[in-house]
């Protein structure tokens, strides 16, 4: 069964880095307080699946889409408007929705805590790796992908992305997983 992912263009390729460039896409969202990635990606996953399969205001399922993005996020949801201040800690879940919708077709959530977002066109370096999510390994990616944008003199901005495309009963060996940064 194919999955949708976010449409991009390959701009570099080194090994398993690659410079990307995202069209515009849109993404629900669960902000969390957590200790690492893994257990903020675990926490978030039930709101977010329960408005993909229908809580939401046209009661109605929407595909699913990959990837599981975790970022430690700035944003903190307040009230209407959105304020933003940094705590240590805070992660932002998205679930990627299906090109087929806009803003203004795709179904609102019942949930307050899932938040609609459009992702603007960007450019990411991103390093593909497979396995389980851990802490170390996801530190160790990280390192080699600061260390080779370092070699490049590219510059980067905000958090590093954790990416997963695969169930959670994949097993390891075969999961394919990326992180990214956002290019300056």
């Amino acid at each position: 069964m194919a999955i949708e992912t976010p449409n991009y263009k390959v701009i570099k390729k080194s090994g398993q880095i690659e410079l990307r460039e995202y069209q515009a896409y849109l993404t629900a969202s669960v902000f969390v307080d957590s200790d690492s990635y893994g257990s903020a990606g675990n926490y978030a996953f039930g709101a977010l699946a329960d408005y993909i399969f229908g809580n939401n205001t046209k009661s109605g399922k929407i595909p699913m889409t990959a990837p599981v993005d975790t970022q430690m996020s700035e944003q903190i949801p307040m009230t209407a408007p959105v304020d933003t201040t940094k705590l240590k800690g805070h992660y932002k879940v998205s679930f990627t929705m299906p090109t087929s919708y806009t803003l203004k077709t795709l179904p609102k959530p019942n949930n307050g805590d899932v938040i609609i977002e459009q992702v603007p066109v960007r450019k990411m370096a991103t390093i593909i790796f497979s396995g389980y999510t851990t802490d170390g390994k996801v530190n160790k990616r990280l390192s080699e992908l600061k260390n080779w944008l370092s070699e490049n003199k590219i510059k980067t901005s905000g958090e590093p992305i954790l990416s997963r495309f695969d169930s959670p009963w994949k097993p390891g060996f075969i999961r394919h997983n990326e992180l990214s940064l956002k290019i300056s």
